[in-house]
């Protein structure tokens, strides 16, 4: 597991690539773009292709070729000719400041002087993905956020399947069952490992909703036992452990949950950030559960504190913390969580249901 010192040294070093560099160099400096891989080996180059599952670059230099990188690979592209404000949104973006990242998004589009198609395409997903991100802790945003995501999902682009992914969860948010099926099974037809393991993991939550634990329990197990290569199918191998937890929560059976639980919070990447608050929230609900109510506060201040970026869990610890602050004896920790999460996230189901609660 990563020192989170490092994580958050690796992400500032990131934010002053892309802040910095155009700033010094310009951006039509390089005549390339960066593609961001998974596992720090960029490639700068001419992006000349891009298709659902790959990017097509033709590098420069002494020796040039032909790369095909896979598109679950790509973090993000800085395109030639874009603008400053670009990188600034990424990083908005990758902290979860998702309204601020719209706005960079939104004058990147009108301040590029990019030539290639699709690095507009590429700006307008982060718009939607943001958008989406937002939607999942604020309901009324919900039926933007589908409509940018079905437009987008047609394009030949190598965000297709992520965006498919993104509109499973919005219309699991939406309690629509049967189109977040149809979503997360085409996104189980994306050739790699993980995307099919993941899709496995989000049918199964499906099916946790739906109440049907034993086909949940199937699903994460299945998942659970894959043999796993890389981080990404790591993440997804975890989170088949995760789901096994939340059967086992589900059934009343919080200490067997949490000895699982404790596992993937000790084994998982402080990258995998809504992995870690899902885990974290799981935690302090079977440690609320078995009575251990200080003990519960501290896992649910874990995902105020290191995981906040993650709005949905976010909004659902402090919902937690309000209601649990009086009773380990800090009445007034809960006023002040119960205002916070009511500027944080007025249209929450957690904000709704704190107040209904009185």
């Amino acid at each position: 597991m990563k020192p989170i010192a490092a994580v958050r040294l690796t992400a500032l070093l990131g934010v002053l690539h892309w802040v910095i560099g155009p700033a010094l160099y310009g951006p039509l400096a390089c005549g390339a773009e960066t593609i961001v891989r998974r596992g720090g080996k960029n490639v700068s180059g001419d992006v000349s292709e891009i298709s659902k599952t790959e990017v097509v670059v033709k590098t420069k230099g002494a020796k040039e070729e032909t790369l095909n990188i896979p598109a679950n690979d790509v973090i993000s592209i800085a395109w030639t000719g874009e603008a400053p404000e670009a990188g600034l949104a990424r990083s908005d973006d990758n902290a979860g400041r998702y309204a601020k990242a719209i706005d960079g998004y939104q004058k990147s589009i009108s301040g590029s002087k990019s030539t290639n198609p699709a690095a507009k395409s590429d700006l307008e997903f982060g718009i939607a993905r943001a958008t989406a991100k937002l939607a999942l802790a604020d309901p009324t945003q919900l039926p933007a956020a589908v409509k940018l995501l079905e437009e987008f999902k047609g394009r030949d682009h190598y965000r297709h399947f992520e965006s498919v992914d993104l509109l499973g969860e919005l219309y699991l948010a939406q309690k629509d069952l049967s189109k977040a099926t149809s979503a997360f099974e085409a996104y189980g037809r994306a050739p790699w490992k993980d995307c099919k393991m993941k899709s496995k993991v989000q049918l199964a939550r499906l099916k946790l909703v739906d109440g049907k634990l034993d086909d949940a329990l199937q699903l994460y197990e299945s998942v659970a036992g894959e043999a796993a290569d890389g981080a990404a199918e790591i993440a997804q191998k975890q989170e088949g452990q995760l789901g096994k937890a939340r059967v086992l929560l589900a059934r009343q059976m919080p200490a067997e949950a949490l000895a699982l639980l404790n596992e993937v919070i000790s084994a998982a990447d402080p990258d995998e950030v809504t992995l870690h608050a899902e885990a974290f929230l799981r935690q302090g609900d079977c440690l609320r559960e078995l009575g251990k109510d200080k003990d519960a506060v501290l896992a649910y201040l874990r995902v105020d504190t290191l995981f906040s970026a993650a709005k949905s869990q976010h909004a659902e610890a402090l919902f937690q913390l309000a209601r649990l602050w009086g009773k380990v004896g800090r009445p007034e920790r809960g006023d002040e969580t119960r205002d916070r999460l009511s500027e944080t996230y007025p249209n929450s189901e957690w904000t709704a249901r704190l107040k209904s609660a009185g």
